[in-house]
């Protein structure tokens, strides 16, 4: 027979008795092996049925019969999945590659360092708290990708590009994975100051090498730091190679109209002209959060705790004008220090005050001068405050009964 025998632990030239190792397959097989490495799952298939011809032509029927079960169960799975594909316009349709685990990632040629990162979607990828205003236009942008048949169908394109602004720590990157995430493509992270090199030449070639990357595949590419290639047009020394990368820029995301979406990230909106921001079909602006949104971004941390919300509350309130990025950390922080002491000598709030400490977050001086009164007047100003604190609530930051607390508060007013 024809066939091709493996013995399991054994030496390469030690064979059991009644086994036999011919390689007269061994072609397709090698064929087989380079395909799965690099080709795409319809070659892979052919050379699958390659193989189970040999075999049904040397007499292995069974092993033959094998393979093409395995062939037939892949074409009724893939009859009944939804074909994922971009339109280029509408009524024309130009198919487009999934991007694998294996797929080589763009490098710069001249260093060999990988000019993006893959991040494939995650089905539980939170993002940040948003304001009403950036829900709806996060929610409008991804209403029409959901719904991009009506749309083509109505001759109406999908908006491809997103461009999101805002102070740091505001989860601008978080928002954009969780896009990627909902829309259920691999999200494509490129930072543009790490791609700039003191080369501008250099700098618009990997900007190109990027593109062309993710216009074979269908993913989201994020442009972090969208910025960078703004700031260096400062640079009076080279204003024509300057010009040249922002213009490489620009012409590379009128390429990628027709594939995926863009989505760029900064924190300098300021620095971006004119000419980029017509590129954005959608503008998501991430602010500091109120004292609502910073409570509940608190109380995503906190869980913990057996009733999380009156510390989220009380952290909302110290991290007034601060981005939610911090209050996560004093969150975090506080919950620490909160576990890992004892808890008949510690309150929360004692937590609370240690993990600012820890921390080193900047608070406005008549936030700390609060932070640091005795309890009993402290628990009136979260009482009397914005935050209308009620006894059960303060008892259970401060550790203390309802009594107790019901006594501090008519002391402070008395």
């Amino acid at each position: 027979m024809n066939t091709l025998h493996l013995s399991h632990n054994l030496g390469p030239h030690v064979t059991p008795a009644g086994y036999s190792v011919h390689m007269e397959n061994f072609d397709v097989v090698q064929a087989l092996a380079r395909t799965a490495l690099t080709g795409s799952a319809e070659a892979i298939a052919k050379q699958i049925s390659r193989l189970a011809e040999r075999l049904a032509e040397s007499g292995d029927s069974r092993e033959a019969k094998s393979l093409r079960s395995l062939l037939s169960r892949s074409e009724k799975r893939q009859a009944i999945e939804p074909i994922d594909f971009i339109r280029a316009s509408v009524g024309e349709a130009a198919s487009i590659q999934k991007l694998g685990t294996r797929t080589p990632l763009p490098v710069d040629r001249d260093t060999g360092a990988p000019l993006c990162e893959v991040v494939f979607p995650a089905n539980q990828m939170r993002g940040p708290v948003l304001s009403d205003t950036a829900t709806t236009a996060y929610e409008s942008l991804l209403d029409e990708w959901r719904h991009q048949e009506r749309l083509y169908d109505a001759g109406l394109p999908i908006s491809r590009s997103l461009l999101i602004y805002g102070p740091p720590g505001t989860g601008k990157t978080s928002l954009a994975m969780k896009i990627a995430a909902q829309l259920g493509r691999p999200a494509v992270i490129a930072r543009l100051d790490g791609l700039i090199s003191s080369l501008l030449g250099t700098t618009a070639r990997n900007l190109g090498a990027l593109f062309d990357f993710c216009n074979s595949y269908d993913t989201v590419l994020i442009l972090d730091e969208f910025d960078a290639v703004a700031k260096i047009r400062d640079d009076s020394n080279e204003v024509g190679e300057i010009k040249r990368v922002v213009n490489a820029l620009l012409q590379n995301l009128d390429k990628r109209t027709p594939f995926g979406l863009t989505i760029a990230i900064t924190n300098h909106e300021q620095l971006l002209d004119t000419a980029i921001w017509r590129r954005f079909e959608h503008q998501i602006f991430l602010g500091l959060p109120s004292l609502p949104d910073r409570t509940l971004i608190a109380e995503s941390q906190l869980v913990h705790l057996p009733d999380p919300r009156p510390l989220a509350k009380a952290i909302g309130w110290a991290t007034e004008g601060h981005s939610g990025a911090d209050v996560k950390t004093l969150s975090l922080s506080s919950i620490k220090t909160w576990v890992l002491t004892d808890r008949s000598d510690v309150s929360q709030m004692d937590a609370l005050r240690r993990a600012l400490n820890a921390t080193g977050l900047r608070l406005g001086d008549g936030l700390k001068a609060q932070l640091q009164l005795p309890d009993a007047v402290l628990a009136s100003v979260l009482n009397e405050g914005p935050l209308h604190l009620g006894p059960n609530e303060l008892g259970v930051i401060f550790d203390r009964d309802r009594r107790t607390v019901a006594r501090w508060l008519q002391s402070t007013t008395s």
